[in-house]
């Protein structure tokens, strides 16, 4: 019941495990304590297991995190800053209501009599007018944004699919094939990736018959993990697919019985050096956040705060990149704050370089006709590149010396991979008419041409190109809860 004593009480006998709920002040507290949220039974019973079966070790290690700042925080202590806290909250209130009683007008006026032009004043007149000029200038761009930022027309996608012989088709992974979870019972829970989640299956058979067409190209480009990626969509041999944001790749192999074969992009950072620096760092400052932990992938190493204490998890976010950037400035990195999370990537790493990957070696194939259709579908930040990235190809068509140089790529044996002469593009005629579909998941500020409402209009889009019409009553809004493992089953 109380879990502060339950630890001092245990200084001289076995250390037992706290379960502390993620809504309690206490999981605030406790680095120790394995956090649960309560409303979520799959989560309770994991949880109450892992305390269960934990081993000596990883309980001493926890009950040493807590037991020196319990033992040194003694009931009047904590009183001592409630009351310390509240002096200050009243005293800064009565500051402040002082101060604008001060500047009342009864007081005296700060204004200048009529009649009276001051420089300053002039100069903060013009400065006025002159920002009103710009509020007007981007109120315009924005309204005239809005307005060409039109919704995806079904018809139109089909009609433009059906007339093209050589089409592009990328496809973001979790938040557009897959639906982000809702926050729903999880409340401060983050979730990260997919969670296990699956399309559904109207849209893996789509999926599947995309990639049987000879005509198409389709990747599917997500930040996950390969083995989250592969899970979900493994079964299709011949669609192409790339994770940690497109860092990590696998050619759509010709054969269901070929074994994947994986491809990264050499960013001219020796990643391995990058971990040695950067982990121990993490670490301290994990140890020290309750509800923190640390998530590697390819090409990325992350810290998220998400489940930590909002105003503690911020400030350790913002000290764990300042001394961050003063460990890894000789390295070529940058940092990504999200929400909830600080991650470490290559600077040169985005979701663009894959797309120009696809579509480049296409068009340096021999004997492949022209791109002449490309659909591009992204529902977060990440994803923006990968637009910008389709019409920056557009524009370099026929135009070899426009195109910028790929970053090499590394083979699994380590080896480089043989790069395709970049004159074949400009042999090869510019379609006309070229048709690029370039689609936000949600309408909101984007780099993309068109936008569908939700990722339920995107597995509908897929299911029209290759079935020529919607499934009846639409994909199944509950999509991938058939995924979900029912612990009393």
């Amino acid at each position: 019941h109380w879990p502060m004593e339950y630890i001092y009480s245990k200084q001289d006998s076995a250390p037992g495990v706290i379960i502390a709920s993620e809504f309690s002040a206490v999981c605030s507290i406790l680095n120790g304590a394995l956090r649960v949220n309560p409303f979520d039974i799959q989560m309770t019973v994991t949880i109450m297991d892992k305390a269960l079966s934990m081993d000596k070790e990883e309980k001493e290690g926890r009950f040493y995190r807590d037991t020196e700042f319990v033992s040194n925080s003694p009931s009047d202590r904590w009183v001592k800053n409630v009351l310390r806290d509240l002096n200050d909250a009243y005293t800064a209130s009565s500051s402040a209501s002082k101060t604008s009683h001060g500047n009342s007008p009864h007081t005296g006026s700060l204004t200048p009599p009529p009649g009276v032009r001051t420089p300053k004043g002039h100069r903060r007149t013009a400065s006025r007018i002159r920002r009103e000029e710009v509020q007007g200038t981007a109120a315009f761009l924005l309204k005239e944004s809005h307005n060409s930022f039109t919704h995806l027309n079904p018809k139109v996608l089909k009609q433009a699919y059906d007339a093209t012989s050589r089409r592009v088709i990328i496809l973001d992974f979790n938040g557009t094939i897959v639906l982000k979870e809702p926050p729903g019972k999880y409340l401060k829970r983050e979730i990260l990736g997919t969670s296990g989640n699956k399309p559904p299956p109207q849209v893996l058979e789509a999926l599947a018959l995309l990639c049987r067409d000879p005509k198409n190209t389709v990747y599917v480009v997500s930040g996950d993990s390969s083995e989250n990626v592969l899970s979900a969509l493994g079964p299709i041999h011949n669609i192409g697919l790339a994770v940690s944001n497109g860092a990590k790749f696998s050619p759509p192999m010709q054969d269901k019985d070929e074994e994947r074969r994986w491809q990264t992009f050499d960013l001219g950072v020796d990643w391995d050096a990058v971990k040695r620096v950067a982990l121990p760092v993490l670490s301290k400052y994990t140890a020290r956040s309750n509800g923190s932990f640390v998530k590697l992938t390819t090409f990325s190493i992350g810290w998220s705060y998400y489940s930590c204490d909002p105003e503690w998890g911020s400030l350790q976010a913002s000290h764990l990149v300042l001394e961050l950037e003063a460990e890894l400035k000789a390295f070529d990195v940058r940092f990504v704050t999200l929400k909830g999370i600080v991650e470490i990537v290559p600077r040169k790493l985005n979701k663009g370089l894959i797309v120009k990957k696809v579509m480049r070696d296409i068009c340096k194939t021999p004997g492949e006709p022209p791109i002449d259709f490309c659909l591009c579908f992204g529902d977060d930040i990440s994803d923006e590149k990968m637009f910008t990235s389709v019409f920056s190809f557009i524009a370099e068509m026929g135009d070899a010396s426009a195109a910028h140089l790929d970053p090499p790529v590394v083979n699994e044996d380590g080896t480089l991979e043989d790069p395709k002469p970049a004159e074949a593009m400009t042999q090869k005629p510019v379609p006309d008419p070229m048709y690029a579909f370039t689609c936000a998941v949600g309408k909101k500020p984007s780099h993309a041409s068109m936008y569908v409402t939700d990722a339920q209009e995107v597995a509908n889009a897929l299911v029209l190109l290759v079935k020529g019409e919607f499934p009846h009553g639409g994909v199944h809004a509950a999509w991938g809860r058939e995924n979900r493992q029912n612990i009393f089953s």
